[in-house]
């Protein structure tokens, strides 16, 4: 999942500073060592963090998992979670090429569910907990950048189990499978020892048939079975010759006086966790509701916590060793379904919610001039709330805990004054299983909890005691060669999802949507940067946080449910994580920015949870009984969704001024899949509901620094992200096709962020290109002149439509969001600093939405409208301001879109109408422009379109819409892009 992405962003940084020496920033840098010849050939040990995607095949199988003969078999469930393992290997390099063979072993929580059995009343499950691979890698070696493939075999350790309607109890069986792996990826040589990696694997399991077992019976199943990891990591090697392509540092890595550690240390931290909780077993009257049930759950957990660290350290030469304490203040939670009965499909919602949490371990490092690079182990606890009440009607069973356990975790520490230093730490938490005491104060029962945990913090420490005997940390050093960029964020944005269910009988009939808004996320969030004097770079970022406020709406149409009902739920206690890790190529290296082209992977997470129900549409069936005090606090409604995409996209770095830059990032997202569930609390028949799926997407993000020092910066930072499925689907309990979903997800927001940057680059060819900060003054750009150009950028839309009824409960507008990928050419005349100009643009867009409309009409009411909007053009004049290398200005003018707007009808003629036109329109909007060379320029720029009514769709053959206009009456357009353009016969600077 996504949290691989955080963990990843967060320890690529902190292994990569282990092995740098420092050197004093303000002194001109000597001559570099010369390169060694260096070798790939050699052993090599390391480790990595990534995301993982298993996907589970059911099958035919037997005895209580017997289905129908005109079942469509095999379903798929789908699994996603972070990762974390270690490789050893041996490569031998012959001329340029390399040939080896490398073993790894990982771990992670991957739990898939799916729908099985008979009549699809059973709940498959499986639980991937190790993954491995041993297998043969061939590259081809570029100096320091080794490109390879590999293939060999594969083996995954998995449990499956099920439960259903027409059985008591879970049945259930383990398995280690083995199958072929292949894959490849890049490796980088960082210094003479130390590599850092990007890889890609697929791997296939082929089928079994486990025998899913317990004290009553056994089923016979057919599984299928493969997987697909995206990993970064870190090799080393220990012994031979040095990597190629890599030099020794000023003094040698590790030669250096080595920081001083003893003493006592206090500091503060904050991080992100995540964690799985298992509800195994219940005694006395919980265990008596569950007769004809199972008891087994499980649920994902995450949150974020902060707190505070003490401890002391000894040092004997590099070696330290300590004894450190935390405590953590922290909001973590996680929902379960548990305590199920087959028959009347009532169930239990079990809960965990830690609000504390902390640590006592031993730390055993070892010191890198002024990095520690360290592993702990020890206890922790962590204390909080435990919860159940009946998913439906309460009442609610509480009682306070703290469990103890054992911890696990390793981290870097850097010194970045003689008494404060900085870390990033990763720890994994298991408290094991425990029984925890329930009453309603007339009975009593306990409940089993298996419950762990999986943090990553960073933070600061200031030390006590005599002042270190060396001369103190000097600015610090990336490995020779490269620079590293380093940081934390704070990200706060809004967004909104939406689940348009369909008829399985029929695609254009709508028989239910589930959609959120408003919601405010907040998420920690860490970042990182290296880049190669030879322009190849790897960055990455990765947050985890909280989700809350806005609505939850559920919409039932006919005829479904008659007459139209739409409810309304409150949001709160929600969770997400994203990241994504790019490896690309600064293809231009001007003397005062970069712009490369990369490819990488992007993922999100995130989990809304419904808390009370309120009828709005006047359904008399549906959440209209408002005397219960306890629906407004009573967990209703979730949905839960990850996406793991594919990214091809653009990154510019533009040094505005002396101390100002401007990062912009642009990507489309070709592929993305999908897998979520659906949480319906108050009917047990279809909580989980498992989605699978696969779609497309778009991300952009523009981020203005500002540097403190030659090392600090501060900055400011927007971002914008749309997820879109093309094909989904769910399958409900019945003997009826899968029904066809669409799901569209949108979040954007702004972010502050600090960096320090490790290292700098200044090759000859290109002196400042890794710096654009520090870049030397530029002569001023000529903005005179024809030019043509590219952009890629992301747009979000609204539309609303003329209804003659009273205002609706919801809907007659629709948002929409997607991407654009477009062309310009143009002309501009600079009259000293004023640049004057006319463009002609273009765009393919992909924008797309849906919403309900007419909701208030004469029963049947409540439609479902959507628009597409194809393409853009525009035909614009602007007047800007030049200074420097920089313009800024506005633009205003003509706008056309090829709009494709639908409507579904109902039955008995459910049909789908549609009509797709051109949309004439105004724009105007702004931006910026910097000459990244003389004849080359890279561009931000926003803009608003305005279109009125589009070209009428067909009227359907409803009375209760007689004589009215179906298509929407205005569009709105807001779009931000990254523009490139090339200038013709342009003379350089002025």
């Amino acid at each position: 999942m996504i949290r691989g992405a955080f963990l990843a962003s967060a320890c690529a940084f902190a292994c990569l500073l282990a092995p740098a020496n420092a050197h004093a920033a303000d002194m001109a840098p000597a001559a570099p060592p010369p390169t060694a010849p260096g070798s790939w050939t050699g052993f090599y040990l390391g480790a990595y963090a990534g995301s993982a995607v298993v996907d589970t095949w059911w099958g035919k199988g037997d005895g209580v998992l017997t289905p129908r003969s005109d079942q469509i078999l095999p379903v798929l469930g789908s699994a996603t979670a972070a990762v974390v393992g270690g490789q050893i290997g041996y490569n031998q390099q012959v001329g340029q090429m390399v040939l080896g063979i490398e073993a790894d072993l990982g771990t992670g929580s991957l739990h898939g569910t799916a729908r099985c059995g008979f009549d699809w009343t059973s709940a498959c499950t499986s639980d991937t907990d190790l993954i491995g691979t041993l297998a043969a890698r061939a590259g081809i070696a570029f100096g320091s950048v080794l490109l390879y493939g590999k293939a060999g075999l594969a083996l995954a350790h998995t449990a499956f189990s099920a439960s259903g309607k027409s059985y008591q109890g879970e049945i259930s069986a383990s398995q280690t499978a083995t199958g072929w792996t292949a894959g490849g990826g890049v490796e980088l040589a960082l210094t003479p020892s130390v590599s850092v990696k990007a890889e890609y694997a697929f791997l296939d399991f082929g089928s079994t048939t486990p025998t899913l077992a317990d004290a009553t019976g056994r089923s016979n199943l057919d599984i299928t079975q493969s997987a697909q990891l995206v990993k970064l990591g870190v090799n080393v090697r220990p012994g031979g010759a040095p990597l190629p392509g890599t030099r020794a540092q000023p003094g040698g890595a590790g030669q250096g006086a080595t920081h001083d550690w003893s003493g006592l240390y206090v500091g503060a931290h904050a991080g992100g966790a995540w964690g799985r909780d298992e509800w195994t077993d219940a005694t006395g009257f919980l265990a008596a509701t569950v007769k004809t049930g199972t008891i087994p759950g499980g649920g994902d957990s995450m949150g974020m916590f902060g707190g505070v660290q003490g401890g002391f350290n000894l040092q004997a030469g590099a070696w330290v060793a300590g004894i450190d304490a935390s405590a953590s203040a922290a909001t973590i939670g996680a929902y379960a379904k548990c305590l199920s009965d087959n028959v009347t499909f009532a169930s239990f919602a079990c809960r965990t919610t830690a609000k504390s949490l902390g640590t006592v371990a031993g730390r055993l490092g070892y010191g890198f001039g002024d990095a520690l690079v360290y592993g702990k182990a020890g206890a922790a606890w962590v204390s909080g709330t435990v919860d159940l009440h009946n998913a439906y009607k309460g009442p609610l069973y509480a009682t306070d805990a703290t469990r103890w356990g054992w911890l696990l975790g390793a981290g870097v520490e850097y010194a970045l004054t003689d008494r404060v230093s900085a870390f990033v730490e990763y720890d994994h938490m298991d408290f094991g299983t425990s029984d925890i005491a329930i009453t309603d104060g007339r009975r009593s029962a306990t409940v089993s909890l298996d419950q762990s945990l999986d943090l990553v913090r960073m933070g600061v420490n200031y030390r006590f005691g005599p002042a270190s005997p060396t001369a103190g940390p000097a600015a610090p050093a990336a490995p020779a060669g490269w620079s590293l960029e380093a940081g934390a964020r704070y990200f706060l944005s809004t967004g909104h999802g939406s689940l348009d269910l369909f008829s399985p009988m029929d695609r254009n009939q709508l028989n239910s949507r589930l959609s959120y808004g408003d919601t405010t996320g907040q998420a920690p969030e860490t970042f990182f940067r290296l880049d190669h004097e030879s322009g190849v770079f790897l960055k990455g970022y990765g947050g985890i946080g909280t989700l809350s406020g806005g609505k939850f709406i559920d919409e039932d149409f006919p005829p479904g449910e008659i007459p139209y009902s739409s409810t309304r739920s409150l949001l709160k206690a929600g969770s997400l994580a994203y990241g994504g890790i790019d490896l690309g190529y600064d293809f231009i290296r001007g003397p005062s920015g970069t712009l490369g082209a990369y490819v990488g992977y992007r993922g999100s997470y995130d989990k809304v949870l419904a808390y009370g129900c309120w009828q709005v549409a006047g359904n008399p069936d549906v959440c209209a009984d408002t005397k219960s005090g306890k629906r407004p606090v009573q967990l209703v409604l979730g949905e839960t969704g990850s996406w793991q995409a594919l990214a091809l996209g653009l990154n510019g770095r533009l040094a505005l001024a002396p101390r100002i830059a401007l990062e912009l990032d642009a990507a489309y997202l070709p592929y993305a899949l999908r897998a979520g569930y659906d949480n319906h609390w108050w009917r047990g028949d279809i909580n989980p509901q498992p989605e699978t799926g696969s779609g497309w997407g778009t991300m952009a993000q523009a981020v203005l620094t500002y540097a403190v020092s030659d090392r600090f910066d501060l900055g400011i930072g927007a971002r914008y992200e749309f997820l879109a499925t093309t094909t989904a689907s769910t399958q409900f309990p019945a003997d009826v096709p899968r029904s066809p979903e669409t799901v569209y997800s949108e979040r954007y927001g702004a972010f502050v962020q600090a960096s320090y940057r490790f290292g700098d680059i200044a090759p000859e060819s290109a002196p400042q290109a890794a710096a654009p900060v520090k870049a030397a003054t530029a002569p001023a750009a000529d903005w005179t002149g024809l030019y043509a150009g590219a952009a890629l950028g992301a747009g979000k839309g609204h539309t609303t439509y003329a209804s003659p009824f009273a205002t609706p409960v919801n809907g007659d507008a629709v948002d929409l969001g997607g991407a654009l990928i477009g062309g310009q050419i143009g002309a501009d005349a600079q009259i000293g600093a004023l640049v004057v100009g006319a463009e002609l643009s273009g765009a393919w867009t992909r924008m797309v939405g849906t919403n309900t409309c007419f909701a208030s009409a004469p029963a049947p009411a409540g439609f479902n409208c959507g628009t597409g909007v194809e393409a853009l053009s525009a035909l614009t004049a602007r007047l800007g301001y030049a200074f420097g290398r920089s313009l800024i200005y506005a633009r205003g003018g003509a706008a056309w879109a090829r709009q494709n707007d639908a409507f579904n009808t109902h039955p008995p003629h459910p049909q789908r109408l549609s009509a797709v036109g051109t949309n004439t329109g105004w724009t105007a909007g702004a931006g910026i422009e910097y000459a990244l060379l003389p004849d080359l320029s890279v561009g931000l720029e926003y803009r608003h379109y305005a279109f009125g009514a589009s070209d009428a769709v067909e009227a359907p053959a409803t009375p209760t819409l007689a004589g009215v206009s179906v298509a929407p009456d205005t569009l709105r357009l807001d779009t931000v892009a990254l523009t490139l353009n090339y200038r013709f016969g342009t003379g350089g600077g002025r």
